[in-house]
């Protein structure tokens, strides 16, 4: 239906947060059984997937979603007992409502999936025995279709009040009947707590669509869509269903409080009801035989639907109310990253301009614009920094999925871990955290197959039997760090050297040379492994240096510490944004370039005299410190013109190790606007992205770590 596509999003973002919950609570009842709390929860958000996804028309993901309700009705009715092949099932159910509402993400089919054996033993666990039962049961199904059939024939419902329906809604209802349809009108309550009362309204009239013709709502589609209702809402609905289908599908929806129907007797509308009459609800319903098979047409039921979600208060909500519910509808509000994207783009070019005229104004020495630039500034960097805080969300959106990871590795490995996480709330840009999950996950597995040890060797070492597996960020400066650490068997750097010899990576002499640190950084290489046997945990020899590969794409580092019998500790350093940054600018004979000041130590000026040679590469003591140096001319192959009385030189550090760029000319900071390369200079490593000068030049952004290696 074309008007679902508008509300897809709203639906895709709520399904994953409900899987999220479902994880989390699953894991939580594993650990505490006796915990209702948690139970009740699961069962909310089971409950709430199973409304979002019937009303979206995806029939596959709510059959599976209502098995999985009804097992855990059972649970914590305390009807049945929790055990590990209960929560393995339920685990395996949300694995596949994640791959389904990934499909239909995709634009596929929902049942690409295949759930039929995860519903049968859902139904085996709720219903045990049932095989068997359903003969004895049969009767009552079989007197359920000429009871309901019988039931409005016998005793006709009296209309209510206050429905005022044209001859046309009339003929509507009266050519329904003939083909043995016949009209329902609805009384729809929301729940007091219900914040988006237009996008539940928009989900009701949806669910009737499947089940029939809307062919009016009280109040009218426009004031639905700008919430000018109370609570409640009424529909007049032509159906083949019964009353209880459609208030079943009415109560699936998540915040709907009650569904009343009442069948329309058109000669009761035409006169005045009788007072008695009109005040009685709809009585109890008789069981639903399946709904008609044949769908009428849409063409009223578009036109009393909401067009699009609201976040408004209630119009006419009592003041208290009202006031309240505003503040929370407030609060946040949906965007899509590709509008932060251009935002961000038009806010690259604000920068860039305003350097501009800053150039101008140093230039032609005119007091005037350069006051009005200053005030100018003070604007373009609060402007910036809410860019960047829009743009940042928690760690904890990828966090967050590592739980239920390690639950699964840590049972397949038959090992006993557990997982610590700290600073989930600490916030990155959304560039940033969309890419880096994949590494982190490879440092998971790594430390969860190379780095815990089997209970048994950790009880022989006198280590408890449970391994500790910690994931932790935190900022430092304009950088976040984030560690995976854990106290297994550490890494042997002797079993490294070995390991490089053999792989021909390094020679003997080589690995002799090297301290323990560096022997140690020998993993992130391509295609080195310590593994002795291939697993689908890790061993592939593909992992560590696609961890370093990706992590220096986004212009972070990455490095380990590690004591044999003690553990390792990861640690990613990644910049806080990727898009507009503090350089330090630097000419290299005529041209120009950009170094990031997060990777700047300090500057200082030395004398040819003060450069040393130690086994043939020149180097210089700071401070009593021996740091190697990089000469920019040698480094891009610029012929070299002669040797300067002064040098100057950029002392730059990636993680632990240092160097000192020398430059020919070091021409000042600047805020910087990063432009990526392009697929055509891809193969420039040096070089982490471009950016555009106030005077136009183009000037290369020196990626640092790349240079340290």
């Amino acid at each position: 239906m074309a008007d679902n596509n508008q509300y897809m999003d709203m639906f895709l973002d709520e399904s994953h947060e409900h899987l999220q919950s479902l994880n989390d609570g699953l894991l939580g009842l594993e650990e505490n059984a006796e915990d209702l709390s948690v139970l009740n929860e699961i069962f909310r958000n089971a409950h709430t997937l199973k409304g979002m996804s019937a009303t979206m028309g995806y029939n596959k993901i709510a059959e599976l979603t209502h098995e999985m309700e009804d097992v855990l009705d059972l649970l914590r009715k305390e009807q049945l007992k929790i055990s590990e092949d209960i929560i393995d099932t339920l685990f395996k159910c949300v694995d596949s409502l994640e791959q389904m509402i990934n499909n239909v993400a995709n634009g596929d089919p929902e049942d690409l999936i295949d759930v039929s054996e995860l519903v049968a033993k859902l139904s085996s666990i709720s219903k045990p025995g049932s095989a068997t039962p359903p003969a004895a049961a049969a009767p009552a199904p079989a007197a359920a279709p000429a009871q309901a059939a019988a039931a409005p024939a016998a005793a006709p419902a009296a209309a209510i009040p206050g429905i005022d329906l044209s001859e046309t809604e009339k003929n509507v209802i009266s050519e329904a009947q003939k083909g043995g349809m016949h009209g329902i009108l609805l009384k729809v309550t929301l729940a007091e707590s219900c914040l988006l009362k237009s996008a539940r309204s928009y989900m009701v009239m949806n669910a009737l669509d499947e089940l029939g013709e809307v062919i009016k709502s009280i109040p009218p589609a426009e004031d639905l869509e700008q919430e000018k209702f109370e609570r409640s809402f009424d529909v007049v609905l032509v159906t083949g269903s019964e009353e209880k289908a459609v208030s079943d599908a009415v109560m699936s929806i998540s915040e709907v409080e009650k569904a009343e129907t009442s069948i329309i007797d058109l000669n009761a509308v035409a006169a005045p009801p009788p007072a008695p009459a009109a005040s009685a609800p709809a009585a109890a319903p008789p069981p639903p035989p399946k709904p008609a098979a044949a769908p009428p047409p849409q063409a009223a039921a578009t036109a009393a639907k909401p067009a699009a979600a609201s976040a408004k208060a209630p119009a006419k909500a009592p003041a208290a109310a009202g006031a309240q519910k505003k503040s929370h509808g407030s609060q946040s509000v949906r965007v899509d990253i590709e509008k932060l994207d251009v935002l961000m783009n038009l806010m690259g070019e604000l920068v860039i301009n305003k350097v501009r005229l800053e150039q101008i104004g140093q230039t032609h020495r005119l007091s005037e614009l350069t006051e009005t630039l200053e005030q100018m500034d003070r604007v373009t960097t609060d402007l910036q920094n809410i860019v960047m805080k829009v743009r940042m969300v928690p760690v904890s959106q990828v966090f967050n999925r590592f739980p239920r990871m390690v639950r699964d590795v840590t049972k397949e490995l038959n090992k006993e871990i557990n997982l610590t996480i700290e600073g989930e709330e600490t916030e990155l840009d959304r560039t940033v955290i969309d890419e880096i999950g994949d590494p982190i996950m490879h440092l998971l597995r790594n430390s969860l197959d190379h780095g815990v040890e089997m209970p048994d060797d950790r009880e022989a070492k006198g280590k408890p039997r449970v391994g500790e597996v910690g994931l932790i960020a935190r900022h430092e400066g304009n950088n976040v760090v984030i560690m995976v650490t854990d106290d297994g068997k550490g890494i042997d750097a002797d079993v490294i050297r070995r390991k490089a010899v053999e792989k021909g990576l390094y020679s003997q002499e080589e690995v002799n040379k090297m301290d323990d640190a560096d022997a140690v950084r020998i993993i992130f290489l391509p295609g080195f492994s310590t593994a002795e046997k291939i697993s689908d945990i890790s061993g592939r020899g593909v992992g560590m240096d696609v961890v370093r590969s990706k992590i220096e794409s986004l212009s972070g580092h990455v490095d380990v510490e590690t004591k044999v019998n003690e553990g390792s500790v990861f640690k990613i350093k990644l910049p806080l944004t990727l898009a507009i940054i503090q350089a330090m600018l630097v000419k290299v004979q005529e041209e120009m370039y950009a170094i990031p000041l997060a990777s700047i130590d300090s500057t200082i000026n030395i004398k040819p005299d003060d450069i040393k040679t130690v086994q043939n590469k020149e180097v210089i003591v700071l401070r009593g410190e021996i740091i190697p140096i990089i000469r920019m001319e040698q480094t891009l192959f610029v012929p070299h013109i002669k040797d300067p009385e002064e040098i100057f030189v950029v002392v730059v550090h990636a993680g632990e190790a240092k160097a000192g760029i020398v430059v020919d000319r070091l021409i000042g900071q600047q805020e910087i606007v990063i432009k990526a390369l392009g697929n055509l200079f891809m193969g420039l490593k040096m070089f982490s992205g471009a950016t555009v000068l106030g005077d136009g030049r183009v000037a290369l952004i020196l990626d640092v770590a790349t240079m340290l290696q």
